[in-house]
């Protein structure tokens, strides 16, 4: 009974001790800090409202083409290359262009052959000159034949030739080539002597090499190749 009279006093003030100590401890937790970081909502929001930067944007350039060179530029270049001052380009050839194939001339049908009136290329003879190269133009060539006793010059349109004599009058026409269309109403070079003979008629010679129509003092020569009876040449002049 004593020793229980002894011990009460002892635990009544272990147990206040105790129950203070436990209360101190809860308030201390409570009052220390948390180990999560904290959220700063100033940051946050100046963060989410910062622009967003944009890649740079990416330019594509397209190769031009380079002019080409004219001569000029290479004659330019090669002075320079070799050290020469030479500007003049007169020598240097220029470029020109293409020329357009010379068109054909047509014979009109009141002036295609007839032995009334006699033609070769629509062109009956007497006729001055300058009627014949207003309608034909500029020839080819141009030379003086003396062959008689007077002189012809003759002009060459390559597809058929014209002679005038001193007084600048036709003397003679000579077609020979396949290309043009001599007004002998559809006959031509490279056709046959049958061909010739259903067109003109019956000619006034008719031999292995030559076919001949004489009209109005003027004679139509068909030259014939023997081998193959064919028209090589047609030549219309004064039958003296």
């Amino acid at each position: 009974m004593t020793m229980n009279n002894l011990l009460r006093p002892i635990m009544l003030g272990i147990v206040p001790v105790a129950f203070a100590s436990l209360l101190l401890a809860g308030c201390q937790e409570s009052s220390a800090p948390s180990g999560q970081p904290t959220i700063d909502p100033t940051n946050h929001v100046q963060n989410s409202l910062s622009p967003v930067s944009t890649p740079p944007a990416i330019v594509v350039s397209t190769a031009t083409a380079a002019p080409s060179s004219t001569p000029e530029d290479t004659a330019k270049h090669e002075a320079q290359v070799a050290g020469s001052s030479k500007t003049d380009l007169t020598d240097i050839p220029q470029l020109s262009a293409s020329a357009k194939p010379t068109a054909k001339p047509k014979i009109k049908a009141e002036d295609a052959y007839q032995q009334e009136k006699p033609t070769l290329m629509g062109l009956k003879l007497g006729t001055s000159k300058d009627v014949v190269l207003e309608r034909f133009g500029k020839a080819k060539k141009q030379f003086v034949m003396d062959a008689d006793e007077d002189a012809i010059q003759v002009y060459d349109f390559t597809d058929f030739s014209v002679g005038f004599n001193k007084k600048d009058v036709l003397e003679f026409v000579d077609v020979h080539s396949t290309e043009i269309d001599p007004g002998l109403r559809g006959l031509r070079l490279g056709q046959k002597v049958e061909d010739a003979i259903a067109i003109l008629g019956k000619p006034d010679t008719n031999s292995t090499y030559v076919l001949s129509y004489k009209s109005q003092g003027t004679l139509l020569k068909l030259d014939i190749d023997p081998n193959e009876s064919t028209i090589q040449s047609i030549k219309l002049f004064a039958n003296h």
